[in-house]
């Protein structure tokens, strides 16, 4: 192996390392945090029995949006985490199945709607009836095959 690769490989563990630390340590601060915020919101929440109805309105806006936020990030930190540690994601199973039966339910709808799409179509194309000739139609010249004249030779009529 080269010293270049060897130096490589370990300024990549080496940023694998932070990164672990770094994560560990908003973890940590996370869980603090969200402690802190938690008895905030709890504070809040006995300060607002005391007030009217609106105070109670914001509280449960606050704490729906502490809570989601709180979710969203943990879920976020979960999958670095798990990335970090080199687990691989989930296939979305449950979602391809579902794009599939999209497909399929949007393929039959076409091919049940399109004898009738293709049927309006022609009777707007077709407004009267194809074997029928429109009044003003003149009448086709009659057939009169072309004989080349071809000097020395006698001009033969065509036979009906």
């Amino acid at each position: 192996m080269s010293s270049e690769w060897k130096k490589r490989k370990r300024r990549a563990e080496s940023v694998a390392e932070e990164a672990w630390d770094h994560l560990v340590s908003a973890l940590d601060n996370a869980r603090s945090f969200g402690g802190a915020v938690k008895d905030r919101a709890y504070d809040f929440k006995d300060r607002a029995g005391d007030l009217a109805g609106e105070a109670s309105d914001r509280y449960s806006t606050a704490s729906d949006r502490v809570n989601s936020v709180s979710s969203e990030a943990w879920k976020r930190a979960n999958l670095a985490l798990d990335a970090l540690s080199g687990r691989r994601s989930r296939t979305p199973w449950g979602w391809i199945a579902v794009a599939a039966l999209g497909g399929v339910a949007l393929g039959w709808a076409v091919a049940a709607s399109a004898p009738k799409v293709i049927q309006a179509a022609s009777d707007r194309l077709y407004l009267d009836d194809p074997d029928e000739l429109s009044s003003t139609a003149d009448a086709p010249a009659p057939y009169e095959p072309v004989v080349p004249v071809v000097p020395g030779r006698p001009v033969v009529p065509p036979t009906p």
